[in-house]
């Protein structure tokens, strides 16, 4: 490969061109001779003292000073700016990143964390005497101002590293030989305040190397899937060429010019003694068949990560958010790839049965930890609106509602699962009824005489569950749902109890998380930690239940749904788990076969599963069971195996 030339030969290229313009073109800008009678007058005030200041321009250096330094920011904020970083999401051992946001992508890193070798190359081509100035070279502001003005436009620019830290966190973009004096002057009062590997580390973390990558740990990770601390001599010289004009040598975009711009950096290297010949020649070699990992974001199981970060906005705020945090999440990436397989497995069975859609969502109710979340049969699929998450949209629940219904009618303590009820054919006045009557039927179309509310519940009959909700108030209904966590809209309407209103997935799993949990309710969340850039801890799951129900109630219902001899009648064994493994579970069917339903929960674990259709368009006959139940028992099946069965406590 050619190297290119040295940048000397460039600006005399550059010179030759311009000196063949017509004579008209050739004004001598004011600006430029000020800057080039003040620049080594402004060096000596701003360092030594107005006394010191050449002979015959020490009051024109002192008035400039006084005018170009009016108003200047403060050069001691420049090390306390808060500048966007990026925000990651891991998993919950913190190994797998699931998901990463920014408004600016920027991970700060100290300067120990940089490999030497970065370090070397971005002084090589940037600043090869960043450690022996004081912040600005007056030769070489004197040498650019020179160039600029012999040439009418800018073909040098002479900035240090401190400089262009000046100019990027404290003054504007503006090319004028004010903005550039004033950069000269904050540039003196960094250098001040601040030590050089200080300086030099604000600087790599805050540069531009294009494709959104702001700071070198950015840069490292987008083009190389590395960090900072890991780079090689070709990689390094080649992200120390892009800051110049990151989109003109964009390596993905445009490759060659990218190249040329590193061996001008190699060569600097190789000038200064930080690079040897051989080792240039060999990393330039190297750089022309690297490929480089252009993805502004990779994004593991997205109906999970979006909620997870709605959440963490909802909690911290966007500004906090936008300023760079580390999440370690809840999520169980074996339990989520296991409820991914077997949604999709089951779907693609059924699919048969005009259904396309499925949802799950795992939480450990001792905790509230949301372990695994299924929005979806695929993320991906825009003719099941697969972006859609049904794990948090309002859907009907059909018979799962009712454990609240006989929840709250056995708070009351006058009703207990050995309470009997008459099902048979009723008419209940409501004018939201077609003629003003509402007369509910069971599942089966059939009636069972003189039941216990255990059999009732368990076989999920609906004559029972309406008498029970008219019994008990359909208001307190409502209020036990909103104890246990449901928030969406309710109608109070006698068909309740076997799911006229709308509910939420990760609500109902909840609400019967509090079931197993013995009446105390957990929030759900999706984070164990929150850390912001400097380490700081901001949030630490620390679980403090509310007691919602009596736990004699919620044991009474778990003890019910746990009961398999009792479901038998209508199920079966359809929901019995392998190994006669100990569980509660409730399903749900709606009208017209829209909406599929399973919940259930062991002592340590709540799974909530919905079958359907997104467009909410009716399947054909998929009730609960055998819909929705048939996930439920896989997952439940696969999850524990060769554990022990573990028994609720009395």
């Amino acid at each position: 490969m050619r190297p290119a030339p040295p940048q000397r030969l460039i600006i005399h290229r550059r010179v030759s061109r311009y000196a063949k313009r017509p004579p008209r073109l050739r004004r001598r800008p004011r600006g430029a001779i000020a800057l080039i009678l003040l620049s080594v007058n402004l060096f000596l005030f701003t360092t030594m003292g107005c006394t010191t200041a050449l002979v015959g321009g020490g009051v024109a250096a002192a008035h400039a000073y006084t005018q170009v330094t009016r108003d200047l920011p403060d050069p001691d904020s420049i090390g306390s700016q808060p500048v966007p970083q990026v925000t990651q999401l891991y998993d919950r051992t913190g190994q797998h990143l699931l998901y990463e946001f920014y408004e600016e992508r920027r991970i700060n890193v100290p300067l120990r964390d940089v490999t030497p070798i970065m370090q070397q190359a971005t002084l090589a081509i940037e600043d090869a005497k960043f450690y022996e100035h004081r912040g600005f070279d007056p030769l070489s502001i004197l040498r650019a101002a020179w160039l600029n003005y012999r040439h009418q436009d800018t073909v040098s620019g002479a900035s240090t590293i401190t400089q262009q830290l000046v100019k990027r966190m404290l003054l504007s973009d503006e090319q004028t030989y004010i903005r550039k004096l004033r950069e000269i002057v904050l540039a003196s009062r960094v250098e001040m305040l601040y030590p050089k590997d200080t300086i030099l580390e604000m600087y790599l973390n805050q540069v531009y190397y294009g494709n959104q990558a702001y700071g070198v740990e950015a840069a490292a990770l987008s083009y190389f899937g590395k960090s900072a601390r890991d780079l090689d001599l070709a990689e390094a010289s080649l992200l120390a060429g892009l800051v110049q004009a990151p989109s003109l040598y964009d390596p993905v975009r445009n490759p060659n010019a990218a190249f040329d711009r590193q061996q001008q950096v190699l060569e600097q290297m190789v000038k200064h003694g930080w690079a040897t010949a051989e080792d240039a020649a060999a990393a330039a070699e190297r750089t022309r068949s690297m490929t480089y990992r252009m993805q502004e974001s990779n994004i593991r199981y997205p109906h999970f990560s979006f909620f997870a970060k709605d959440k963490l906005l909802e909690k911290f705020g966007p500004d906090q958010v936008r300023l760079g945090l580390k999440v370690i999440t809840t999520l169980d990436v074996d339990m989520q790839e296991r409820a991914e397989e077997i949604v999709r497995r089951r779907i693609d069975e059924i699919r048969w049965q005009k259904v396309n859609n499925g949802s799950l969502v795992a939480i450990d109710h001792r905790t509230g930890e949301v372990l695994a979340l299924v929005g979806s049969y695929d993320f991906y699929d825009e003719a099941i609106d697969g972006r859609v998450n049904v794990a948090t949209a309002p859907r009907q629940p059909g018979s799962s509602f009712k454990p609240f219904t006989y929840a709250t009618a056995f708070a009351t303590r006058r009703f207990f699962p050995g309470s009997q009820v008459v099902d048979e054919p009723i008419s209940m006045r409501d004018f939201g009824s077609p003629g003003g009557f509402y007369r509910p039927l069971n599942y089966d179309l059939r009636w069972h005489g003189t039941i216990t509310l255990r059999g009732a519940l368990a076989n999920s009959y609906n004559i029972p569950a309406v008498l029970l909700q008219d019994a008990v108030g359909t208001q307190n209904v409502i209020t036990t749902a909103r104890k246990l966590g449901i928030s969406t809209e309710l109608p109070a309407v006698p068909s309740l109890t076997l799911g006229a209103g709308t509910v939420k997935l990760l609500e109902m799993t909840g609400a019967y998380g509090v079931f197993a949990n013995q009446g105390q309710r957990l929030d759900t969340t999706p984070f164990l930690s929150v850390t912001d850039q400097e380490g700081r801890t901001l949030y630490q799951l620390q679980p403090d239940p509310d007691r919602e129900i009596w736990p004699e109630t919620a044991f009474l219902i778990t003890d019910v749904l746990s009961d398999r001899n009792a479901r038998r009648p209508a199920f079966g064994n359809v929901l019995d788990l392998a190994a006669n493994r100990t569980a509660a579970v409730k399903t749900g069917t709606t009208n017209d076969y829209k909406d599929s339903w399973t919940i259930g929960y062991t002592p340590s674990l709540v799974v909530g599963v919905w079958v359907g259709n997104t467009d909410n368009s009716p399947m054909l006959q998929v009730a609960g069971s055998l819909g929705a139940g048939y996930i439920w028992k896989d997952f439940i099946d696969q999850t524990f195996a060769g554990q022990p069965d573990e028994k609720f406590p009395v």
